[in-house]
């Protein structure tokens, strides 16, 4: 019965993931930023950006993991990215589906658990 509630809970985490980065990439202001870095915070590592908004320079890191080896952009190269001035912990990259795929990822194991135990349970 725990897998089904846990798969529930899962499901219902992977659409309050989707909806979030969605409604934030709808608010945000698009803007140029340039990597800077990565920042090290609990053994992860998160890309580094610098971009001017109203003036007023910004040094802030991205929402999403990233290994310096393997990322997509290099230090110096310009990054298009959504930025939301209420929330100025972190930026997503502009068209990275990272976010919204590991939605998908949270929906699809809470279906396949709560799938699997209802069947073990003879309901389906």
């Amino acid at each position: 019965m725990w897998y089904v509630v846990f798969g529930g809970i899962l499901i219902f985490a992977g659409f309050y993931l989707i909806i979030k980065c969605l409604i934030q990439r709808r608010k945000g202001i698009r803007l140029d930023a340039m990597l800077i870095g990565f920042r090290e915070e609990r053994g992860t590592n998160y890309p580094l950006f610098r971009f001017t908004y109203e003036g007023e320079e910004i040094v802030i890191t991205g929402g999403v993991p990233a290994e310096p080896g393997k990322f997509k952009y290099q230090e110096g190269d310009t990054v298009e990215v959504v930025f939301n001035p209420s929330n100025r912990k972190f930026v997503d990259i502009a068209g990275s589906p990272t976010e919204i795929l590991y939605g998908i990822a949270s929906i699809v194991l809470g279906a396949v658990l709560a799938f699997a135990q209802l069947k073990k349970m003879g309901v389906l």
